[in-house]
């Protein structure tokens, strides 16, 4: 009987001895995840969302400036998007400056005709955030 008890006595401390072991050795694994810096990973995430955002506003001004150069024909314009949010266009203003001749006259009908072009391009945009500036040049 003796030599019974010895196996389980052996059996039993060979056990909490391995439970000891694994114990350190997930703590270890455990603290080394806390030196992980995940900060790292999202500033580079907002980096590359901020890229995104930006490629997009360039994009939307360069589409906008070519179809209102369509509309006014003899004029160069100039888009400029500040506050440009994806999601909510609701603080979004567009400027749109028409470089012309003086003798090329923007009539109101044109504005309107690029204030619809824009609202279209932007959902929720509020009208008082539009502006279109003429800026007349001399020809050489």
């Amino acid at each position: 009987m003796e030599k019974k008890y010895r196996k389980r006595i052996c059996l039993c401390i060979g056990l909490f001895i391995i439970c000891v072991l694994v114990g350190f050795m997930v703590d270890n694994f455990m603290s080394e995840d806390c030196n992980i810096e995940y900060e790292s990973l999202n500033t580079e995430h907002k980096t590359d969302m901020t890229k995104k955002k930006d490629y997009q506003k360039a994009d939307l001004e360069m589409k906008l400036q070519n179809s209102i150069q369509s509309i006014a024909e003899r004029s160069n314009p100039l888009v400029s998007i500040d506050n440009f949010d994806v999601k909510d266009h609701s603080k979004t203003t567009v400027v749109v400056t028409l470089y012309t001749e003086p003798r090329n006259e923007i009539s109101e009908e044109l504005r309107m005709a690029i204030e619809n072009l824009i609202s279209g391009s932007f959902n929720g945009i509020l009208r008082d955030n539009i502006s279109i500036d003429i800026e007349y040049t001399e020809k050489e």
